[in-house]
């Protein structure tokens, strides 16, 4: 699970991915899931069968008692082997706030600092915790990542994840302005990015580093991270009139009729077509009913002045619309 502890973050980083929606808002969310009490991420962790979480922001440690409430929450509710990490630009990661969020139960710290403040990666390996590092791939800044690789391998840091560089909604304009560009055929990864993470990787290799370096690139989030959460979400989430899809998503056939309110069209449906009223049902909105696709063509002989259409959905909580067509 991701758990977003609040969009507030001290830096401003160009290639900063979030939405407005929560771009240095002090706002949760627990994936899609817009956090109003604890059970909100609870109930998240449970539709997802998560065996983890990552927090992240913003910067979590700007809200530092927060962030220790959902870890000991976390930790209390799905034990031990439920692993935590956090991610961090390091400026609130002084010793105290390391050894709270330490005792808490935080398993692994991910920071993304200045030069300035290396130095925390150090101290969060003091505390014992599991501690190293995560960037983006920037064409250009091999020098400056080269350096920060050896003092991590100093200090003996536990990794170093390098990720590649990315457009979305919300960095696109500043993106343009420094002039990268999409990579050849694709979506939102950025050209060069991969080839300077290559780089980094193997003259690592030739210099005989020791520490661990990780590239991800941004397909894998798409095609593996959010698609195997999505498939797990909809086993959890699927209603009685749902139809599990293999790529996860889930189908259903909305029904509306001028004829009768969509509670009374529940039950001539249910009484004529012999279905459990629990397996009928009712739009978000209130203004349809929802069928099973299985029960269509027959849904239709006894409805003859209805509206049928088909509909696929993500299984998130507000179950955003993916596909539509008539039936």
């Amino acid at each position: 699970m991701v758990l977003f502890i609040t969009g507030i973050c001290e830096k401003n980083c160009f290639y900063c991915p979030l939405s407005k929606e929560r771009k240095g808002k002090d706002v949760v969310f627990a994936d899609e899931v817009k956090v109003r009490e604890p059970l909100d991420v609870i109930l998240e962790c449970r539709a997802i069968d998560a065996e983890g979480t990552g927090i992240t922001g913003g910067d979590p440690l700007m809200k530092v008692k927060r962030t220790l409430k959902y870890i000991r929450l976390l930790k209390r509710e799905f034990g031990k082997e439920h692993h935590i990490h956090l991610y961090t630009s390091g400026r609130f990661a002084g010793r105290d706030v390391l050894l709270e969020l330490k005792e808490a139960g935080l398993d692994e710290i991910r920071f993304h600092p200045t030069s300035a403040l290396w130095d925390r990666i150090a101290v969060a390996k003091q505390v014992g915790l599991c501690a190293g590092a995560e960037l983006p791939s920037i064409p250009g800044e091999e020098k400056k990542v080269k350096a920060f690789i050896e003092f991590l391998d100093q200090i003996g840091a536990d990794f170093l994840n390098l990720n590649q560089l990315e457009f979305s909604p919300g960095n696109a304009l500043q993106m343009k302005q420094r002039g990268f560009d999409l990579e050849k055929g694709g979506i939102s990864a950025v050209r060069g990015s991969e080839e300077a993470a290559m780089k980094l990787i193997n003259w690592a290799a030739s210099e005989g580093i020791r520490l661990p370096i990780h590239y991800c690139r941004s397909q894998v989030k798409d095609a593996i991270q959010t698609r195997k959460r999505i498939i797990r979400r909809s086993k959890n989430v699927a209603r009685p009139h749902e139809e599990i899809l293999e790529d996860g998503l889930l189908g259903k056939v909305i029904i509306t009729s001028l004829a009768a309110p969509p509670r009374e069209l529940r039950k001539k449906i249910a009484q004529q077509l012999g279905i459990p009223i629990f397996a009928i049902g009712i739009s978000d909105n209130d203004k349809a009913i929802e069928l099973h696709r299985k029960m269509l063509e027959v849904a239709k002989g006894a409805l003859a002045d209805a509206k049928f259409e088909y509909v696929q959905t993500y299984p998130t909580f507000s179950r955003e619309k993916f596909f539509s067509s008539p039936c």
